[in-house]
C-alpha cells in the first residue's frame, strides 16, 4: 500500500516554515514598542516588591529591634525575603527587555543573545537565593541565641 506523498510534503513544509519563523527578525519598530513595554512592566514589577519591602521593613522594625532574639531572627528572615521577591522582579523584568530587544536579530544570533539574556537572568537568581540562604543562616543563629538562655 502506498502513502500519499502531498500531504506528507505539505506537513513538511508547513514544519519547515514554522521553524524558520521562530527566530525571525522583528522590525525596528516593532522591537522598540517591545521593549519599552518590557520596561514599563519591569519598573511596575519593581515597584510594587520594593513598596511591599518598604511595608515589611516597618512591620518587622519593633522585632528587628527587640532584645528576644527569636523576634530579631524572624525579622531578619522576612526581610531578606522581600529582598529577594526584589530582586527577583528586577532579574524577571531585565531578562523581558533582554529578551525583547533579542528579537531585532534573526537565526542564530537572535538564539544566542536570549541564551545569554537567560544566563545572566540565572546568575542574578542564584545571587538572590545565596543572600537569602545566608540571611537565613543568620536568622537561625540570632534565634539559637534564645535557646542558650
Amino acid at each position: 500500500m502506498k502513502k500519499p506523498v502531498i500531504p506528507t510534503l505539505a506537513a513538511c513544509a508547513v514544519l519547515a516554515l514554522s521553524l524558520s519563523a521562530c527566530n525571525r527578525a522583528e522590525s525596528p519598530a516593532e522591537v522598540a514598542n517591545d521593549v519599552a513595554e518590557a520596561r514599563a512592566d519591569r519598573a511596575e514589577s519593581v515597584a510594587d516588591a520594593r513598596m511591599e519591602q518598604s511595608e515589611v521593613i516597618s512591620e518587622t522594625a519593633e522585632a528587628a529591634a527587640s532584645r528576644d532574639p527569636d523576634d530579631r531572627g524572624d525579622a531578619i528572615e522576612d526581610r531578606a525575603e522581600a529582598r529577594y521577591d526584589t530582586a527577583i522582579a528586577a532579574a524577571k523584568g531585565d531578562l523581558d527587555v533582554a529578551q525583547q530587544g533579542c528579537e531585532s536579530l534573526s537565526g542564530a544570533a537572535q538564539a544566542d543573545c536570549k541564551d545569554s539574556a537567560k544566563a545572566a537572568y540565572e546568575a542574578a537568581r542564584d545571587g538572590a537565593e545565596r543572600e537569602l540562604d545566608a540571611a537565613r543562616q543568620r536568622s537561625d543563629q540570632v534565634q539559637q541565641l534564645d535557646n542558650r538562655r
